[in-house]
């Protein structure tokens, strides 16, 4: 999961509330993605940061031990 401004950039879509779900705005949508794409690939420091916050949050939360002690405690809040 994408933490905006920290492990990467979130751009918000504006959809239908009913299907077919399609974006209210499209061409928003994809100048705001561009935009947030050529911030990304223009800042090397921007870029570092996240991967290193991103990576950091991987291991912290979604790998196999973190995955394991969230279990842990889920079982033994209901015991």
């Amino acid at each position: 999961m994408v933490v905006h401004g920290e492990t990467g950039l979130l751009i918000p879509l504006e959809q239908q509330t009913e299907a077919p779900f399609e974006p209210i705005d499209p061409d928003k949508f994809s100048r705001d993605l561009a935009q947030g794409v050529n911030q990304v690939i223009s800042d090397k420091n921007l870029r570092e940061t996240m991967a290193k916050n991103g990576r950091k949050r991987v291991e912290d939360y979604f790998d196999w031990v973190a995955i394991a002690k969230q279990v842990e405690t889920l079982y033994e809040s209901i015991i």
